[in-house]
């Protein structure tokens, strides 16, 4: 027995997101969609990326899951540059306004198992039900001041721990 997981992403109005699932990385970009490459809506320097909701998803037969923790390999990838976040509880439409979130985690932020349909939501620590799980989602954005250089940044990489028995 064990679980497979998946990345979902979230785009959209609040109510109204659209999940796509099935994500392989994220892409901050000017533009609130999983789709239009980030070479076609790029972020310049002393502006936003529009915030971006991501969650891991499980599905198959397991006992239980616990100790569900996200993080980023560098929360400060360039000169000028920074990746802030949290896990929410919540979907707030995506802007490029500051989400006031603190530093993305690179040691871990504690997140819940939430629903079958959604990871919006309070959820617990842990669950015994096997099928289909939800994960909290974290929000992430990267914000960049007047003095980011043009051009791509070095990758950063969010990683998914927990326990599985």
């Amino acid at each position: 027995m064990a679980s497979t997981q998946t990345w979902s992403e979230y785009n959209g109005t609040s109510g109204s997101q659209v999940e796509t699932g099935s994500r392989s990385e994220i892409n901050f970009k000017n533009v609130d969609d999983s789709t239009t490459a980030y070479s076609s809506s790029p972020i310049t320097a002393g502006n936003n990326s529009f915030g971006k909701y991501q969650a891991l998803k499980f599905a198959g037969t397991w006992n239980s899951l616990s100790a569900l923790t996200y993080k980023v390999s560098n929360n400060a990838p360039a000169t000028g540059v920074s990746i802030v976040g949290a896990v929410v509880t919540a979907y707030a439409t995506p802007s490029t306004t500051a989400t006031g979130d603190s530093a993305f985690s690179t040691s871990g932020a504690s997140a819940n198992f939430n629903s079958s349909s959604t990871p919006f939501g309070t959820g617990t620590s842990s669950t015994t039900a096997g099928g289909t799980m939800y994960a909290n989602a974290f929000r992430a954005q990267m914000q960049t001041t007047s003095s980011a250089s043009p051009g791509d940044t070095p990758s950063v990489t969010f990683t998914a721990t927990w326990t599985e028995s």
